[in-house]
């Protein structure tokens, strides 16, 4: 009967869903950071998490999202929105394609993180934790911040 019910859930995708369902509920509960490497932010369900928790007057969590440039100028991206909502965006050229988020001390990565909803995520341990963040530091200190002002010229200069 388990067979069953794992093939079941592999067939559906929401075997693969549950990691990510864990990213969600822990951007909706976060209390203190959430951090973000995204080379491409396109899944507006992660974005409107973000969003919700940068701006949730109850909770002051600090947030920071990392892009590469190229990206944040693509159509389907997001990462202009949340400049404008106030979710401060970093741009700096990073050579990864795979996501990190970092919410309180839990951890996920993938591949497509930030690019599909529903997409597989792995969760991190302590120790990559600890890693990722010291290369976020360094990451940081180096980039450039997109301001609203910018994001909104930017927006002005794609959309007539």
């Amino acid at each position: 009967m388990r067979r069953l019910a794992a093939l079941l859930l592999a067939l559906t995708g929401s075997a693969h869903a549950a990691p990510y369902d864990d990213l969600l509920l822990a951007l909706e509960r976060a209390q203190r950071r959430i951090l973000i490497f995204a080379p491409s932010l396109s899944d507006v369900v992660l974005a409107e998490a973000i969003r919700r928790a940068r701006l949730d007057p109850n909770r002051t969590v600090q947030v920071r999202v990392l892009s590469v440039p190229f990206y944040t100028y693509q159509p389907k991206s997001v990462m202009l929105s949340l400049a404008l909502a106030g979710v401060p965006v970093y741009e700096a050229q990073v050579p990864s394609t795979e996501g990190v988020v970092v919410v309180d001390d839990q951890g996920w990565r993938g591949d497509a993180l930030g690019r599909r909803t529903h997409t597989p995520l792995r969760p991190m341990s302590p120790g990559e934790i600890n890693r990722f963040l010291g290369w976020f530091r360094g990451r940081l200190s180096g980039a450039n911040v997109l301001t609203q002002v910018e994001a909104f010229e930017r927006l002005r200069k794609v959309t007539p």
